[in-house]
């Protein structure tokens, strides 16, 4: 928690200086990003940094097809993508930047209030074949500022020797728990980690709830939904899952990975991240389905992004952002899927794994998390509820804490707010 709280504060200090002067971009900064794009003669190089050995294998191949397509030929620099944003803050304004850097879109909002990613333009047929929400999530301040190379989302996989057919409603989850779940034998009928307010959300927000209120694509920070009456109710079944042995309160996210991967848990929501080691180890019993429904409407969970965003610093935004296209390109994001069996930010990419499916129709069925720095603030009240809630602490005080202690949050984050 030590930890946790000196991240937590030296995020602080350094949101509040981007708030006082981060989104007031100067005439001179807007002037000299319209010069740098109207600079259209083809660089002889552009430098783009990829995220770990798997990315800069695959990237290594695309971008030799794009040298000999174009001539100009591609840097690729291996910076792990969450230590970029903070490596462009200072290397970009010291020349030393790349043209096109690679990020979780939650980082979008500080990606713009520190001035280091452009603002784009496309055309409609250049936005064409693409996830509306991965796209909408890489829009901050009505500002597109990326463009979606991956997606992913949690969804629901079964294992097939307890649970025949997909279930389609939380009803027949439960139903299917009850039958399965024996604890005290290490078998268990229903797994998520209910403290991890990440994989918690679509169990306790439906689709009319929301964490930050929204006008439009704007989200209002000084409204909060986290002790809504019907969030406060899922927190009560929440509760009750884990009264009635469902989740066990000392397993985390990975060791329920373990347990499903050992073939002792009926039902477990989790991502696509271990797809291919649950496939190895369950093969034909490995069954993989969109979450339920709830009351008759579909449970969203967060979508995630990751995409290729331009830098305010590169001299060559024309072709870096043609660099961009040509990444994102349906035939480039589909050898991706084909490859690296990942969900792409394209409708028109489908994967032939028929488990990695269900993941890409999850998707278009997701909220994106919100992209504004702001939403840091909510992930350790939230989880701290969470916590409470499954100790047997009442619901509604636990969540109507976690709402209070987030708008606190913000108050400090904004200081000279009024509102």
């Amino acid at each position: 928690m030590n930890k946790m709280l000196k991240a937590a504060l030296l995020l602080i200090t350094v949101l509040v200086v981007l708030t006082a002067c981060g989104p007031n971009r100067s005439q001179k900064d807007i002037e000299s990003a319209l010069n740098r794009d109207n600079r259209k003669e083809k660089p002889e190089q552009l430098t783009m940094w990829v995220d770990g050995d798997a990315q800069m294998a695959f990237y290594k191949k695309i971008t030799v097809a794009y040298t000999k397509k174009t001539g100009i030929s591609v840097r690729l620099v291996n910076v792990a993508q969450n230590d970029q944003l903070e490596n462009l803050s200072l290397d970009a304004p010291a020349g030393k930047g790349p043209d096109l850097f690679f990020l979780a879109h939650d980082n979008t909002g500080s990606a713009y209030l520190q001035v280091l990613a452009a603002e784009l333009d496309f055309t409609d047929e250049q936005l064409k074949g693409f996830n509306k929400q991965a796209l909408r999530a890489l829009n901050y301040d009505n500002k597109q500022l990326a463009l979606p190379s991956i997606v992913e989302s949690t969804a629901l996989l079964y294992n097939k020797k307890y649970v025949k057919t997909a279930p389609k409603t939380i009803q027949e989850v439960e139903a299917n728990a009850d039958r399965i779940n024996k604890p005290a034998d290490h078998q268990y009928g229903f797994l998520f980690d209910g403290r991890d307010p990440y994989f918690n959300y679509p169990f306790m927000f439906n689709s009319n709830n929301y964490v930050f209120k929204k006008h439009g694509d704007q989200y209002d920070v000084h409204q909060t939904g986290i002790n809504d009456p019907q969030v406060i109710k899922n927190g009560k079944r929440l509760q009750k899952w884990y009264e009635k042995g469902y989740l066990p309160k000392a397993a985390n996210h990975n060791i329920m990975i373990g347990l499903f991967k050992d073939g002792q848990v009926g039902q477990f929501v989790t991502g696509p991240w271990n797809l291919t080691e649950f496939q190895q180890t369950l093969g034909d019993d490995l069954g993989v389905t969109t979450l339920p429904s709830d009351n008759g409407m579909k449970m969203r969970p967060y979508l995630g992004v990751r995409g290729w965003y331009l830098s305010e610093y590169s001299q060559s935004k024309y072709w870096a952002k043609d660099l961009m296209l040509y990444l994102t390109s349906r035939d480039t994001l589909q050898k991706y899927t084909d490859e690296r069996n990942e969900i792409t930010g394209r409708l028109d990419v489908k994967s032939s794994n028929p488990n990695l499916k269900a993941f890409e129709e999850q998707a278009k069925n997701a909220e994106p998390m919100p992209n504004i720095p702001e939403m840091r603030q909510v992930w350790t009240p939230m989880a701290n509820a969470s916590t409470f809630i499954s100790e047997g602490q009442d619901p509604k005080q636990a969540l109507e804490d976690a709402n209070r202690d987030i708008q606190q949050n913000i108050k400090i984050l904004q200081p000279n707010d009024n509102e």
